[in-house]
């Protein structure tokens, strides 16, 4: 007996020391692992997309990510998403690269340049980063020269030649390579200067230009840091390394960065082996993929400025429809659900104060049904509750776009559209089979034997006039020759207390009009 309870004791002994070296091996190996986050940008940079970088960023520092790989494939988009992802860029702490997997353009460059690192695959292009307006003219010299400012700092950071960036955004420069390999940008009177002086240079990027890089010239120029044709390639190449913190004397600690083998040892020989200390490899990390959801596509659908134009239209025309129609009905309820999506939309991207805007422009509708239904005629409520509905309407397309002209265009647009939607519907909409089937359309005319009651008592009425006791909206009450009547507009709504002018009688259908004073 007390043989096998030695030995069950032994047993359990052994099996405890085991337990615990697993634990300890796998605390090793959690320690040892390398994460790396891929967040892809290869759509068009808009408001939903700076957004979504911006949850990836945050979700690789949740992770404590070892570095961040933007993977690159976008033909640009606007500038101020672009500037809103190069600051979440610029302020994490993990190390990133930006892999251009075929072309960074435009505000893609911009993008590219903030990271730590920049790898092209073979036949990729980066740069041609001019501003332009909504239109796609080019951009005032304002704006050309706060983007090309914007981008001069964001280079420099990084170390990279800031004369290139500028290149890629002001055409009105030469980019040329001197003698001894420096490439410095020109304005046209000092490249002429210089071609007088007889200095030897090569012309890298003419006046008239925008400076666009292949794969090949980028590295040639020193503006990217390696080549790599996918992401193991990628990964193979680089290196965790620590740098004292005198490398960068603004960083209380030291600095951890991503470089490749070549590029680290460089940085050995040139701040001493003891400032560079290798740390990790990321050939076998850990790969986490931050992936579009369908909700964040959902919300780059509905903040387009094509889809939010459209769903202001749309909307802008159900609530033109339910107020001139009685009760509360379907073209109401898609009205106020077109609108919900549009300010539903900018709330989820993050639009700055899109709630308190679309509490401001309901309101506005709210002044506008009181206007409508309860004031007479269209004064003081009725004009504020349009200004209301305008301003954050306009507000919504500005915080969107960071560009007045831009807003501008694109709430014109939603009200033209509205007004030709508008103008459609009246007029081919009570032809409409579905709009019929609401409606009643049968024809009861006395040929075909129907009387109504009192209607030989009401055709007596064509011609005489009386006081509406109602507002006629278009439908209401009127006092005509001492007889209250149930009658209906020809025109537009009359205030109550107005004169009007019984037009025509169809059946018991009086329809009158109001009368000059």
């Amino acid at each position: 007996m007390d043989r096998k309870m030695k030995s069950q004791k032994n047993l359990l002994y052994c099996s405890l020391f085991l337990i615990g070296c697993l634990f300890i091996i796998s605390g090793l190996s959690a320690e040892d692992t390398v994460l790396v986050y891929v967040i892809d940008i290869r759509s068009e940079i808009g408001g939903g997309v700076s957004t979504y970088i911006k949850k990836g960023i945050q979700k690789a520092e949740q992770a404590n990510a070892d570095a961040i790989i933007f993977d690159v494939n976008t033909p640009g988009g606007r500038v101020d998403a672009a500037e809103k992802i190069m600051r979440a860029i610029q302020a994490t702490h993990i190390p990133s690269i930006a892999f251009v997997n075929r072309q960074a353009i435009s505000a893609g460059a911009m993008i590219s340049a903030a990271c730590d690192q920049i790898v092209m695959t073979s036949g990729a292009t980066i740069g041609d980063s001019a501003p332009v307006d909504a239109q796609g003219n080019e951009a005032s010299e304002k704006a050309v020269s706060y983007i090309r400012g914007t981008f001069r700092s964001t280079a420099e950071r990084q170390n990279r030649n800031p004369d290139i960036v500028e290149a890629m955004v002001d055409k009105r420069l030469f980019l040329v390579r001197l003698e001894n390999g420096d490439i410095i940008k020109l304005r046209p009177e000092e490249y002429f200067n210089e071609q007088e002086a007889g200095t030897q240079m090569q012309v890298l990027c003419a006046e008239g230009e925008l400076l666009t890089l292949t794969t090949r010239q980028a590295l040639e120029y020193g503006f990217v840091d390696t080549q790599a044709e996918n992401l193991t390639e990628l990964l193979a190449q680089y290196r965790i390394v620590e740098i004292d913190q005198d490398y960068r004397p603004d960083n209380k600690d030291a600095v951890i960065a991503v470089l490749t083998q070549n590029n680290a040892l460089d940085r050995q020989k040139e701040l001493g082996a003891n400032r560079v200390t290798f740390i990790k490899s990321l050939e076998n990390a850990k790969v986490e993929k931050f992936v579009v959801t369908l909700a964040d596509r959902t919300v780059f659908f509905l903040t387009s400025p094509y889809i939010s134009a459209l769903l202001l239209s749309l909307g802008g025309l159900g609530l033109l429809v339910e107020i001139r129609t009685p009760g509360f009905g379907i073209p109401g309820f898609l009205g106020l659900l077109f609108i919900g999506l549009f300010f539903g939309g900018h709330m989820l991207n993050e639009v700055p104060n899109a709630g308190v805007l679309g509490l401001l422009f309901i309101v506005g509708l709210a002044l506008i049904i009181l206007e409508v239904f309860v004031i007479p005629g269209f004064g003081v409520a009725g004009i504020l509750g349009l200004i209301l509905m305008l301003v954050s309407v306009f507000y919504i397309f500005f915080q969107n776009t960071d560009d007045v002209n831009t807003a501008l265009l694109w709430l014109s647009v939603s009200i033209i559209l509205t007004s030709v939607l508008a103008i459609f519907a009246t007029i081919f909409l009570p032809k409409s089979a579905p709009f019929q089937r609401f409606a009643l359309s049968t024809v009861m005319s006395t040929d075909q034997g129907y009387h109504s009651a009192g209607a030989q008592d009401f055709q007596s009425f064509i011609g005489k006039t009386g006081v509406a006791l109602t507002p006629l909206r278009p439908a209401g009450t009127a006092r005509i020759d001492n007889k209250r009547l149930d009658v209906v507009t020809v025109g537009d709504f009359i205030a109550q207390n107005t004169r009007v002018k019984v037009l025509e009688v169809e059946g018991s259908k009086i329809s009158v009009e109001a009368l000059e004073e």
